[in-house]
């Protein structure tokens, strides 16, 4: 069954605790949450301290995205802030295999992360070693950009190429009521959801989205 993943980067920032008491009581299971360097991404937010202390106060599962350069050099902070999901882009490191491989040493999900423009094809030699795909449906970094309806066709691809394998497919960007059954049906399996959901009656967005993928 597909999941709303909420991320906490299309939450106010000024009221993070309570937003996070908000999703705990709509029984949220996931929370996705971006760690974005300023350099691999234009954005800057959630470093490895501020992930730590969100977790203290939070008792959902963390899936950690990050979007940062030489991931290699900060791979030990992030599995320290105590993220259960961790996943890592394809295009940020030309050591994939050793990431993916601190990650599941320490005993948590991974995942590996791809741009629009990566091909899916490049999991062929990386699906022994994940969890989980992260598929962007818009570049990454940068809120309030609009889906790209050829992920659709990428989810289906992807999930071929998974075959039977126990790897779940996650989609992130420019996700709406809409789109979220789209990508459903298409075969993703974690949506990640920002300012959809948290933009005018949260409570409201939140049970249309459910809704949406049942």
């Amino acid at each position: 069954m597909a999941q709303i993943l909420p991320s906490i980067f299309g939450a106010n920032i000024l009221r993070l605790q309570d937003e996070i008491e908000f999703l705990q009581s709509e029984k949220t299971g996931i929370l996705h949450v971006d760690l974005m360097d300023g350099n691999f991404v234009s954005n800057i937010a959630f470093g490895p301290n501020q992930i730590a202390a969100l977790k203290q106060v939070s008792t959902m599962v963390f899936d950690v995205h990050m979007m940062l350069a030489n991931p290699e050099s900060h791979i030990d902070d992030v599995i320290k802030t105590g993220a259960e999901m961790v996943s890592v882009h394809y295009e940020s490191t030309p050591h994939i295999h050793y990431i993916l491989q601190k990650i599941k040493k320490a005993g948590r999900q991974a995942g590996v992360v791809l741009n629009p423009g990566t091909p899916e094809s490049v999991l062929e030699y990386l699906l022994d070693d994940i969890d989980y795909v992260l598929l962007m449906t818009i570049n990454p970094g940068q809120p309030g950009q609009v889906f790209i309806e050829k992920s659709l066709e990428k989810i289906r691809n992807t999930k071929k190429l998974i075959a039977n394998r126990n790897i779940k497919i996650e989609v992130d960007g420019g996700v709406n009521i809409e789109i979220a059954k789209k990508v459903k049906d298409a075969g993703a399996d974690l949506i990640v959801v920002g300012g959809a959901l948290f933009n005018g009656n949260a409570k409201e967005n939140y049970q249309l989205l459910n809704k949406a993928i049942q």
